[in-house]
Order: C-alpha cells, then sequence, then structure tokens
C-alpha cells in the first residue's frame, strides 16, 4: 500500500535527533513531508533537508507554539485528508495508507489516530478521557493507572481490535479531514502547548464529527522525546497543568472545575505517597526520586488551579 500525495504536517522545536527517521519513514510511504518549524536551532532544519531534500518547510522563526505552528503547516496543504504529526514518530509500513482509506471509507468521521507504541514496540496510550467527575474519581483512585497498566501487560495481544469512538485522540499523530479541521477553525490559540488535541476533538465532535481510534493502523512514538530534558523540570509541569485546568474550564461548569482540581490534587497526592512507600522499601534511586519530585509539583499547582478557581491560570504558557 502506497499513500502518494498524501500531506504530512511535522512541527519541530530542536528536534534534530528525530526529524530525521520520521521524514524517512514517510517518504517510504510515498507520502509528502511538510516541516512546520518552531524557530530550531539544533541543526532540525538542516538534517530534515538532508534525508528529504525539497522538503517543503514553513520556517515561524520562533516557536508559536504547538498548535498554531501546525495551523500554519496546514495552509500549505491541499488535500481532502491531512496527517498531523509529532516529529518523534516513525510511521510502520501501511500505517499511513490504513488511516487515509479508513477515513475515505466513513464520511461521518472526521478525525481518526493510530495505536502507539514505544521504540520496544510496547504498548502506549493513545487516547483518554476529558476532564469531568468520572474521569477525575477515577484518576484519583487508581483506576485509570489500573486500565493502563492491564492494557500495557496484555499487549500485544491488543485489546483494542476493532475501531472504536472515544473523548479525544493523542496528539501524538492525528488524520484528519480538511472539512472537519477548516470547519473547527484549527487549533485553538488557547492552548500554547499542552492539551490542544483534546480541544480540538472537542470541537470536532461539537461539529458533527465522530472521533474514532483506530487500532489497524500502528506508529513508533518515542513520547516527550524533544523535551525529554526540560518536560519534568516545574515549568513543563506548570505549562501542563495550566492547559488542563484551562480545557476543564472551557467545557464544564465552575463547579465541576473545582472538584476536578481537588481530585487531581489526590491523584497525584496518592502518586507521590505510592512512590514514596516503595522508596522506603527499595531505596533511592534517580528515576523514582524524579518522579516523587514530579507528582509533588503536579500536585501543588493543581491546587493552585482549584483555589483559584475556574478559569484562572496558574501561570501564562506563552
Amino acid at each position: 500500500m502506497k499513500s502518494k500525495g498524501v500531506e504530512i504536517v511535522v512541527v519541530t522545536t530542536n528536534s534534530a535527533r528525530h526529524i530525521g527517521p520520521c521524514v524517512e519513514s514517510i517518504m517510504a510511504a510515498g507520502a509528502v513531508p511538510i516541516i512546520a518549524d518552531n524557530g530550531s536551532s539544533d541543526g532540525t532544519l538542516e538534517v530534515a533537508r538532508s534525508r528529504c531534500p525539497g522538503v517543503k518547510v514553513v520556517a515561524l522563526g520562533e516557536n508559536v507554539g504547538y498548535g498554531q505552528a501546525m495551523n500554519q503547516g496546514f495552509k500549505e496543504t491541499a488535500g481532502d485528508i491531512v496527517i498531523l504529526s509529532n516529529p518523534d514518530v516513525v510511521y510502520l509500513p501501511d500505517s499511513i495508507p490504513r488511516m487515509v482509506e479508513f477515513l475515505r471509507k466513513d464520511p461521518r468521521i472526521g478525525i481518526t489516530g493510530p495505536q502507539q507504541m514505544f521504540p520496544d514496540r510496547s504498548w502506549q496510550r493513545s487516547y483518554g478521557d476529558l476532564p469531568g467527575i468520572w474521569s477525575g474519581l477515577k484518576d484519583a483512585v487508581g483506576i485509570t493507572t489500573l486500565h493502563s497498566q492491564l492494557r500495557r501487560a496484555v499487549w500485544p495481544r491488543r485489546i483494542d481490535r476493532n475501531p472504536k469512538e472515544v473523548p479525544y485522540l493523542d496528539g501524538a499523530v492525528l488524520a484528519v479531514r480538511r472539512e472537519a479541521f477548516l470547519g473547527t477553525k484549527g487549533f485553538s490559540r488557547d492552548f500554547f502547548i499542552y492539551s490542544e488535541e483534546c480541544d480540538l476533538c472537542l470541537r470536532i465532535k461539537k461539529g458533527g464529527w465522530l472521533v474514532v481510534f483506530f487500532p489497524n493502523a500502528q506508529v513508533v512514538h518515542i513520547r516527550g522525546a524533544d523535551s525529554a530534558k526540560t518536560e519534568a523540570s516545574e515549568q513543563f509541569l506548570r505549562y501542563l497543568v495550566t492547559s488542563q485546568h484551562l480545557l476543564a474550564s472551557k467545557y464544564l461548569p465552575n463547579w465541576k472545575v473545582r472538584v476536578y482540581g481537588r481530585l487531581q490534587v489526590a491523584h497525584y497526592r496518592r502518586l507521590w505517597l505510592l512512590h514514596r512507600l516503595v522508596r522506603f522499601v527499595d531505596g533511592a534511586n534517580p528515576v523514582r526520586d524524579g518522579k516523587i519530585r514530579m507528582f509533588d509539583a503536579l500536585a501543588r499547582f493543581w491546587g493552585a488551579c482549584y483555589r483559584l478557581g475556574a478559569g484562572t491560570r496558574v501561570e501564562s504558557a506563552h
């Protein structure tokens, strides 16, 4: 199967380590990569051009955020179906044409996404729940964590064998129908980093389209690769909480946002305590100590959010 002419917009921000394999896998499928670059200074564009001479580049000159970079890259496309991609994704054979064919067969579907895997081919979360009382409760009592662990344990037996509607798709790879994307005016400017795909899926669904997970297409996603050194920093954790809180504030009444915030505090305090207990029994190690600090910071930032009230950012992500 080939994907001749299918356009794939890849947003890069200092992505030199990963953009090469990404564009090579795109070209191997016969698709066309379009790079929307957020002012990279590490040779990202040089690597992309060396691996794919003549690649179309939208050089933004500065970091305008993931969603806005994707909107700019989308303007350079013309196809009825466009794939939106992170740079740390490698497309497995047939994954691109399978997603495109799936969308073309069902005109009700506005957006779909594949099953993602880590480089060792282990299971990776590819869709999830949106903010709400029920999802917050599942987080707080550990149901969400247990659900993910069970899916990871039974992989590759693949519990998800058939396409299904989901609340939102993970944003690393999104195959979107042009009409659905333009109908929502693309990614919202409200989100600089994180949660932009949740908001997009919600608005596409509100536009009357289906949001469908498609496990018969599979990709390798390194997940967080280009921000691995900074993603656990308090700055990026604050960005994460700010965006999630903003998402909840856009679609939930104020009292539900406050309850959701309290449940997120409980969720991260539970994880913090669990890792502290394991550390007490098993001893310290850098990875575990980093997780303890991360969960403590996430709990603090969520606490600040629900005390400030719905619609209030802890700190601007711009």
